[in-house]
């Protein structure tokens, strides 16, 4: 299993539950888990300066081998060796991967912050919109009379 953390990109074995009832392996076990603490990381990276996916990656690899990050084996080893030799490619990245997990977690994140934690309602139109201070609210920060209307 690849772990994807701040500190770097790691290979941990890992055993699966042989129980009888149990699940295969292949669902037991993910390939690649990506933890909270890169995904927050890579989100404030990704907003505050700018980061894009690949740098950030590419941060990840450098801390992982500073001396060699485009060695870093980022697939179990055998696949890793199999892999370069049908494809010819050096090493997988799990640059794609970081890409939908973020979004996936941005997505989430949001979710979360509007109270939709524990609701399993469908979102409809505008649900995740921020109030903006700055846009005209009638009432709030915006006095009409009776006749008047925002169009005007």
């Amino acid at each position: 299993m690849v772990i994807v953390n701040k500190s770097g990109v790691h290979r941990l074995e890992v055993r699966c539950c042989d129980c009888p009832n149990a699940m295969s392996p292949d669902i037991q076990i993910p390939k690649t888990v990506f933890t909270f603490g890169v995904l927050d990381d890579f989100l404030l990276d990704n907003l505050e300066c700018g980061t894009s996916a690949m740098n950030y990656y590419s941060k990840l690899r450098q801390m992982t081998s500073s001396m060699f990050p485009h060695l870093v084996p980022v697939m179990p080893y055998l696949l890793h060796l199999l892999d370069m030799i049908l494809t010819k490619h050096v090493v997988k990245d799990q640059y794609r991967e970081l890409m939908r997990v973020a979004r996936q977690w941005r997505q989430l994140k949001i979710m979360k912050w509007h109270g939709f934690g524990h609701r399993s309602d469908t979102l409809s139109t505008g649900e995740l919109t921020l109030f903006c201070p700055a846009c005209p609210q009638p009432g709030i920060n915006v006095l009409l009379s009776g006749d008047e209307s925002l169009d005007e």
